[in-house]
Order: C-alpha cells, then structure tokens, then sequence
C-alpha cells in the first residue's frame, strides 16, 4: 500500500501545471498537520532527477511533539539515505492562524512558510542541504503533503520539488506511516 501512496504522488504531482493549495479546499478526508506529525512516524522514498531517472532511495524516522497552549509543532525528521548519508532536521512549526503555519529549523533561511486546505498542506523554503562529503548547497523547496484515504491521521502521501538557482535539481517523493 505504501508503495502506491508513493507512486500516486510522483503521479500526481508530476504534471506540467503548478498546483495551488485552493485546489484542495473542501477535498476530504481532511490534512490536519500537528495531528499527523504528532507522535511517530516513518517513510519510504526515492528522489528521482529533474529528468525524472532515479537517483536515490531513503527512509525517514519522525518525531513530533503537539503543544496546543503555544500552537507549534515541535518535529524531528531523520532522511538516511541508501548511499549512508543522513539529513536530520529539526523543524519548530507555529499555527499563525486556521489554515497557515510557520516554521523554523536551523538550516533554514528566513522562515518556512505553509498552508492548508482540504486534504493538503503546501509547504515552501529554502534550506542548506548537507550533502555526504559534508557540503552544504542552498536549495528551494515546494513541499506538497496530501492525506491517506483511509486513515489521515496516520497515512500520508509527500512530494517535494528541489530547486537550486531556480533551476529543478530533483523530486523526492514519499510515504508515511505513523507507528
């Protein structure tokens, strides 16, 4: 089933039109962001080139912790790669109000800036991303992250698009599972 989550995705996300987060408003079952990313969650998935051949496979190991008094979202995320290389981010996600979201992590640049509707979450930044010999490169991120069918407080469905010099460098696209 995850195997399908993550190839629905690429599929879904993968055409030529750009998607914009009012796509999604009243589409159910509703993405709530603090409630899925509360608790554990792992995921599978491969990164593919801006000409779409594979690159790399990955598994993430997540953590999130819900403060409903403060309204953020304290959320690690562990990506290892299959050539052994780790990326671990530490994201603090505030809720500015229904429906949008702020977040901080050290790599970062500026503040990550997100948005809700319906079954989606849309998600955008600029990170230092580490590479395996230890480089970092700054990229941009456009960050889409749609709810399971069956059950979306516990599966999910993730596609990122990698941008560096404003040029796509490469999509990654995943599936969650909370534990």
């Amino acid at each position: 089933m995850l195997k399908a989550l993550v190839m629905t995705a690429a599929l879904l996300i993968g055409g030529c039109m750009p998607m914009n987060i009012s796509d999604f408003t009243g589409k159910q079952p509703t993405f709530v962001l603090e409630r899925f990313f509360e608790g554990r969650s792992q995921g599978w998935g491969v990164m593919q080139s801006r000409f779409g051949t594979f690159q790399q496979q990955f598994m993430i190991e997540a953590s999130g912790r819900w403060d409903e008094a403060a309204r953020t979202l304290r959320l690690t995320e562990i990506y290892t790669f299959d050539d052994g290389h780790v990326d671990k981010l530490e994201w603090t996600i505030r809720k500015t109000s229904e429906g949008s979201y702020e977040g901080r992590e050290p790599r970062v640049d500026g503040v990550a800036k997100g948005e809700q509707a319906g079954n989606a979450y849309h998600w955008t930044y600029r990170r230092r991303v580490p590479s395996k010999d230890g480089s970092e490169s700054s990229n941009g991120f456009d960050d889409w992250l749609a709810s399971g069918r069956q059950d979306p407080d516990r599966e999910g469905i993730r596609h990122k698009a990698r941008r560096r010099a404003g040029n796509l460098v490469s999509v990654l696209s995943e599936g969650r599972l909370k534990t």
